[in-house]
């Protein structure tokens, strides 16, 4: 799988606008992914108001057709608002294996 893992600070306030955000790109932007894509999101312990996210496809290239779609784009403009900075980004090939 590729894809990308980011780190965010959330300016104050703007938790649940911006978990409202991920259950939108749920909704509406990952059903146009092609295959299998994996979506995670969630609160770093040790650093409180930072929050992780990790976004698999199921390879580059389907990766980079999400990243390329018009939608995408509006949706992370969409994210900049809630965020304190550009996110920090480190892009990923990982293997997924369930036990």
């Amino acid at each position: 799988m590729f894809g990308t893992i980011g780190h965010v600070r959330i300016k104050d306030g703007h938790e649940s606008a911006l978990t409202d955000l991920m259950d939108e790109w749920r909704a509406s932007i990952r059903p146009r992914v092609p295959g299998t894509f994996l979506n995670l999101f969630g609160r770093s312990v040790d650093r409180p108001g930072e929050a992780v996210f990790v976004a698999l496809a199921e390879d580059e290239p389907t990766y980079r057709t999400l990243a390329d779609m018009p939608e995408q784009d509006a949706w992370y403009r969409r994210l900049l608002d809630h965020i304190e900075a550009e996110p920090d980004w480190e892009d990923v090939e990982l293997e997924y294996r369930q036990d």
